[in-house]
């Protein structure tokens, strides 16, 4: 049973954005269950302060349910049954976005200038939300959505973060495959710091990780993470270096090193961890090591890469 759930048993006078006409939901509180993205209202004259407050610990207070397209989109995203507003066979993706800091107006109105006028923009809270977006001669590449959140964070002071999901063609299991995307994101976001554009690419390495166990993980990184813990700047040193092919000299001056001394730090640590990363299999045991480490300090948030 959800949060949701729990509480129309103890408000039956709640309703839930489909059970209002929208010309109503502005004369409703509404709250969000983060974990599953479902709004619940209650009439402005129903609740008392202390009601109020004890809601408020259960779910998070929220803007009421967006109107039109948007609204359309988001009830299909987490109403059961709720029919995709795209006809069967169009082609669209999602791009979903996050933010450090909350969307106000201009925020907005810079994500309806990225995005062309067909696409449809939907927040799911003050920080994040996604873009339907057709397939068409319009459609933005990674590098454009790279541009465009540099333009944001430069005129905004808003670090925004767009994952761009695959296209799809609109069918049975639309929602399934949006739902997949969404969570694929949420499990790699926490840690991603340095890219403002991911793909589905970029987060497959963590999400083939979540799915082996603790004990797994720990068995087969146990070198390689006293080794980290050991010399704390390693996995930044590690991951760059994989992630750059093996090559030593862009390496060095990604991480303004010099390039005697990052060969003679990868030396020393293959040589105790006893793996070779300049081979396919070394570098790809590394790199994963990297990913888990990452996600641990990550979820500790003592220090950061």
């Amino acid at each position: 049973m959800t949060a949701i759930d729990s509480i129309l048993q103890s408000f039956p006078e709640a309703r839930l954005p489909n059970q209002l006409a929208q010309t109503d939901h502005p004369h409703y509180i509404w709250f969000r269950d983060t974990k599953t993205d479902q709004l619940i209202g209650f009439s402005k004259s129903a609740l008392s302060d202390r009601e109020k407050d004890l809601i408020s610990i259960i779910l998070t207070p929220s803007s009421p349910p967006p109107a039109g397209p948007a609204g359309e989109w988001i009830r299909f995203m987490t109403e059961d049954g709720a029919k995709c507003p795209y006809d069967e066979g169009k082609v669209f993706r999602m791009v979903q976005y996050i933010s450090d800091s909350p969307f106000q107006t201009e925020g907005e109105q810079a994500l309806h200038f990225v995005f062309s006028d067909q696409a449809v923009i939907a927040h799911t809270d003050e920080y994040s939300g996604f873009v339907i977006e057709p397939h068409s001669e319009d459609t933005l590449s990674l590098d454009e959505l790279a541009s465009a959140a540099q333009a944001i964070e430069n005129d905004l002071e808003m670090k925004i973060t767009f994952f761009a999901g695959s296209f799809h063609s609109t069918g049975e299991m639309t929602k399934t495959m949006l739902e997949m995307e969404r969570t694929w994101f949420d499990h790699h976001i926490p840690f991603e710091s340095r890219r403002s554009v991911l793909s589905l690419f970029d987060v497959l390495p963590v999400n083939l990780m979540n799915r082996f166990s603790t004990f797994e993980k720990d068995t087969l990184f146990a070198a390689i993470f006293e080794l980290f813990d050991a010399e704390r700047d390693l996995p930044k040193i590690i991951q760059r270096f994989v992630e750059n092919l093996s090559n030593v000299s862009s390496t060095a001056k990604l991480l303004y090193m010099h390039r005697n001394s990052l060969q003679y730090r990868l030396d020393k640590f293959s040589e105790k961890a006893g793996i070779d990363i300049k081979t396919f299999n070394g570098g790809l045991i590394a790199y994963f090591a990297c990913l888990e480490w990452n996600q641990r300090i990550s979820e500790k948030e003592d220090w950061s890469l």
